[in-house]
């Protein structure tokens, strides 16, 4: 039984991915790779040029700024990437550090932390081998070695068009003469060249010392670049 999972897994993504019938959520998985790995796909040097790239400031109430990160390279012809799109993402916070608001008249230490990342994608290629185990079908990657960050991904679900993405820690700004957390960059592949949609970032519930005053975690609307949609179907 279980040498038929990952069989059925990729057929019912397949489905989904390709018919829309999704008003389900959906639990992609993702892989730990390095990037000379998830490089390779796309050039044989392993060094990709970036062709379209977005920093994007986060409003956070906090000094300094933190941005939304998002690049894309094309795969070349000749390699296993060829005619595709890789988009990356980072949430990068390390300039960021708390600050004072005004909470019912009480000046009050606000240090925001960002959980959680949607944003509408598109088809994802699964037709790829991001950690190297011989294994196609890989829809997510995490760059575990050989790029910046220290937060990766917890898990990622897929609701109809959007993609959301929780972290496996808080991203929060730093303390006072601090410096703030930043995530690891984590990938996924298109058949799509990019175009600009709005994601939203949304607090984590409850870690600054305003939270029990919060009756919702704030949100946060930011560009990023994201695959165009396509009128034919793309690879799942």
């Amino acid at each position: 039984m279980a040498g038929r999972m990952p069989v059925f897994i990729g057929v019912a993504l397949g489905v989904i991915f390709t018919f829309g019938c999704g008003q389900r959520e959906i639990h992609l998985s993702s892989v730990k790779a390095s990037a000379p790995a998830v490089y390779c796909l796309f050039d044989p040097s392993c060094a990709v040029t970036i062709i379209d790239s977005s920093d994007t400031p986060i409003p956070l109430p906090a000094q300094g700024t933190g941005f939304l990160r998002s690049r894309v390279f094309a795969g070349k012809p000749g390699t296993a990437a060829a005619g595709l799109y890789g988009y990356e993402y980072r949430i990068d916070l390390e300039k960021a550090v708390e600050t004072t608001v005004d909470v019912e008249g009480v000046a009050t230490k606000r240090m925001p932390c960002l959980r959680s990342m949607t944003f509408e994608f598109g088809p994802v290629v699964d037709t790829l081998d991001y950690n190297g185990d011989k294994k196609t079908g890989d829809l997510i990657y995490v760059v575990t070695k050989g790029g910046p960050g220290r937060v990766g991904l917890e898990h990622a679900h897929r609701w109809t068009n959007k993609m959301i993405f929780y972290f496996d820690s808080p991203i929060c700004v730093g303390a006072a003469g601090g410096q703030g957390d930043s995530t690891l960059f984590f990938g996924l592949v298109s058949a799509q060249p990019p175009r600009s949609v709005t994601a939203t970032l949304k607090e984590t519930d409850d870690l600054s010392v305003t939270g029990s005053r919060h009756k919702s975690s704030p949100a946060y609307d930011v560009l990023t670049l994201a695959p165009q949609a396509s009128t034919a179907h793309g690879k799942d």
